[in-house]
């Protein structure tokens, strides 16, 4: 049986990717090329070529289908009057041919519901097994569940914050931070974790009930608040 842990799967949507120079230096040799249908105009622009474009193709250029057919990408083809958004489709083509990591690019940008329901991606529960990511720019994206322990890797004076998603989350531990959390309890719609900074080389964030996304941002860039 394949080693899902070893299979990566980088999926382009079909949002901005504001700093493709960045987004190129995040691939990894032997990444698997997903494109959600017009993102593949993103792995094009960088130079790479999708091993697999899905979805119901109705924003993905002629021209440029045409130029990725005689490359021999594979087209995993959908109808308009689909129950799924494209990139969700990608994502399990990922899982259905063995990715046990994903890390999805370009999913902001335009329309607000489908940004929103590109992160909430993340939390699908039959997922959870699994490393799935929004990678934006300097922003990484991802999942922590109850029961989970999470260490976050990045440099004194990144970025880090907790969106709570459930009425409660509970046993909430948060180490190498300015603002150190033990067992405390979050709800639905607190602020309290937003823009927490590490302090350290290596943060921990633990949950024992309940569901956050975790946001990091590399100090580097900068960054906006409110």
């Amino acid at each position: 049986m394949k080693d899902r842990s070893a299979a990566r799967a980088v999926i382009f949507a079909s949002g901005d990717l504001p700093d493709p120079q960045r987004a190129l230096r995040h691939f990894q040799a032997g990444d698997r090329i997903i494109c959600a249908d017009a993102g593949a105009r993103h792995a094009v622009a960088l130079g790479l070529i999708p091993d697999v474009v899905v979805g119901d193709l109705d924003s993905l250029d002629p021209e440029l289908r045409d130029t990725l057919a005689q490359a021999g990408v594979r087209f995993d083809v959908h109808p308009v009057l689909k129950d799924k958004t494209d990139l969700e489709l990608a994502i399990r083509l990922a899982v259905a041919e063995g990715a046990g990591a994903i890390d999805l690019l370009a999913t902001q940008g335009g329309r607000l519901d489908q940004a929103l329901a590109n992160l909430l991606l993340l939390t699908r529960p039959e997922w959870a097994s699994l490393q799935v990511r929004v990678v934006e720019s300097d922003q990484t994206v991802r999942a922590v569940r109850g029961g989970q322990t999470v260490a976050v890797s990045g440099m004194v004076g990144d970025t880090l914050s907790l969106l709570p998603l459930t009425r409660e989350v509970t046993g909430v531990s948060v180490h190498g931070v300015r603002w150190p959390l033990h067992d405390a309890t979050l709800h639905l719609g607190d602020t309290l974790t937003i823009s927490n900074v590490l302090v350290d080389a290596v943060a921990r964030v633990e949950i024992l009930k309940g569901l956050v996304l975790l946001v990091h941002q590399e100090c580097c860039s900068p960054a906006g608040n409110s």
